[in-house]
């Protein structure tokens, strides 16, 4: 209805827009979601870094069982790789003989190789080990 002391009709007096409560609200839930998604993003990054140092421990792990050659002598030793990037990681090895009577042939050297890579993952020790045999036939 059109009152004739308004300038203009009922219908259009009513501002559009948000009240103060709408947008409180609407910047809470923003709000929660961005934390949400942030944790999630934490997790992520996490879970990368742990891959990338277990893929250099396995790398490592296996380039040193190459350097040790085909039939290392056995005994135990630990070092430390070089470089500024491998400051953190650490070796050690394991090289145990065993002899096998198997029947009336000749005896079996069983020899046993396993290099083991130890690194912090903040406060926290990890490791990665690589096992290997070899035989050969004992000279007599």
């Amino acid at each position: 209805m059109w009152n004739p002391r308004r300038s203009k009709p009922l219908s259009q007096t009513a501002t559009a827009g948000f009240t103060l409560l709408e947008v409180m609200v609407a910047v809470a839930i923003v709000g929660i979601a961005l934390v949400a998604f942030l944790r999630l993003h934490l997790l992520s990054l996490d879970a990368t870094i742990r891959a990338q140092d277990l893929t250099t421990a396995v790398l490592l792990a296996q380039g040193r069982l190459a350097t040790m050659g085909a039939s290392p002598e056995p005994g135990e030793e630990e070092g430390k790789f070089e470089g500024p990037e491998l400051e953190r990681f650490r070796w050690a090895t394991a090289v145990t003989e065993h002899t096998l009577e198997v029947g009336s042939t000749q005896p079996v050297q069983l020899r046993r190789v396993q290099v083991t890579v130890y690194w912090l993952d903040g406060q926290q020790q990890r490791s990665y080990s690589l096992e290997t045999y070899g035989t050969g036939t004992q000279q007599q």
